[in-house]
């Protein structure tokens, strides 16, 4: 996974929002790296303007320092300190760095902790046993906690093993008592960002033909506040869970 200028919108967003919790501990799904679309000079801005008294010089001078190695990973940190103030950060990803965790996330995973912030952007599309990794991120976030999902839409061939449609996001937060904080339909080429309202609003842009060659949807969930054990969901179309005009486009579009 890489730090896009997506992932940066969004992540910048939701810290300017006053919604990302503070000085947590984060898990990533895939270790980020610096993808390079940002500007140093723009995360430098954003290291002045969000990084807490203690973490700005330590965070100017580091950038400083990766930049100039060109070390992406470091830089991908940076950013995730900058916008998180965490300074406890664990990755799973089994061609990261030295310090990621070589786990299969195809296989159950148990860390002995829950994280604030659980990030999959970008990682699972690649696992095959998409179920588990799903319930690997439900068991790691605290009750309350953020769960920040990013794959592929339409596109992307072979890619990974998997796109996601919209039905999987909502599904998904009904089934586990998630409240869906954001959800974004996003392009990188040509970058474009649109907010979703309801479950509902892509099916609406693919009737109208605005879905890209190469689109994702960002998705940011909150934990439900009691612990309960991961549930599959059932699709929206077949629990009853679309409005009239989206069951219609479900029928139509087929």
């Amino acid at each position: 996974m890489a730090i896009t200028a997506i992932d940066y919108s969004i992540v910048r967003g939701l810290r300017a929002g006053g919604l990302l919790p503070l000085g947590g501990a984060v898990l990533e799904l895939g270790e980020a790296n610096w993808y390079g679309d940002v500007g140093l000079n723009d995360l430098r801005a954003d290291i002045e303007a969000f990084a807490s008294d203690a973490h700005r010089q330590p965070l100017l001078g580091a950038l400083d320092r990766y930049g100039a190695e060109r070390n992406l990973f470091g830089l991908a940190k940076l950013f995730w300190a900058t916008f998180t103030q965490s300074d406890d950060m664990t990755a799973i990803d089994l061609h990261g760095g030295p310090a990621a965790l070589k786990l299969n996330l195809n296989e159950p995973v148990d860390l002995g902790r829950q994280f604030e912030i659980v990030t999959n952007l970008g990682t699972i599309e690649h696992v095959f046993n998409v179920a588990r990794a799903l319930e690997t991120i439900h068991d790691h976030a605290k009750p309350g906690g953020l769960m920040l999902h990013g794959m592929p839409l339409s596109g992307w061939v072979d890619h990974g093993f998997y796109s996601f449609n919209p039905t999987l996001y909502w599904d998904l937060a009904a089934a586990n008592g998630y409240q869906v904080v954001g959800a974004f339909y996003t392009q990188l080429d040509p970058f474009l960002i649109t907010p979703l309202p309801s479950r509902e609003t892509v099916g609406e842009m693919a009737g109208r033909g605005e879905i890209g060659a190469n689109s994702l949807i960002y998705v940011v969930f909150r934990q439900a506040a009691e612990p309960a054990p991961f549930r599959a969901p059932m699709q929206g179309y077949y629990a009853d869970a679309l409005s009239p005009e989206a069951a219609e486009r479900w029928r139509t579009a087929r």
